[in-house]
């Protein structure tokens, strides 16, 4: 019985204490997130049709006559202008001048029109955010107002869309 006493006796006094050891350290990281932004237009009616002496008369307002979306990482601005003076004719016998002034754009929901020019004008501003952000995504309405100074016939115009950073 003395020799297993003395064998734990033994053990206790020639054991050396185990010390845990943890060591820390940083790796820095560095991401680069440069200035990104995107805009979607969407046409929603297509083709604008002046069927009666009203619509030459008054004019043609169509609501919702496109879908803007914007994502953006910053503050941004969107202008418009048109990408000529002038309507071009898709038909024969069509007028070669009417002028990108007969078109109006806004913003669903406000009051008045911008008339179309090659001179970009402010359309909207907006802030950071995907398309489903408060603001970023909108509908647009058109006016078309050529009156009875022009022929009669298929007209297209390109309307220039910039999204910029405020």
């Amino acid at each position: 019985m003395r020799l297993k006493y003395l064998i734990i006796l033994l053990a206790l006094l020639f054991c050396k204490p185990a010390y845990s050891q943890s060591y820390n350290d940083v790796v820095p990281g560095t991401i680069i997130v440069s200035s990104i932004m995107s805009i979607t237009v969407t046409n929603l009616t297509g083709t604008t049709n002046f069927t009666t002496s009203n619509d030459y008369a008054n004019g043609k307002t169509i609501s919702n006559y496109a879908a803007v979306a914007i994502k953006s990482n910053v503050l941004w601005v969107l202008s418009i202008s048109s990408q000529s003076a002038n309507f071009s004719p898709q038909s024969t016998g069509a007028s070669t001048n009417m002028p990108a002034s007969i078109l109006g754009m806004r913003v669903n929901g406000t009051s008045s029109f911008l008339t179309m020019s090659t001179s970009s004008q402010t359309l909207k501003t907006g802030g950071r955010g995907n398309a489903a952000y408060p603001g970023n995504s909108f509908n647009m309405d058109a006016d078309f107002d050529p009156g009875y100074g022009y022929n009669g016939g298929v007209y297209t115009i390109g309307v220039l869309y910039t999204l910029s950073k405020q």
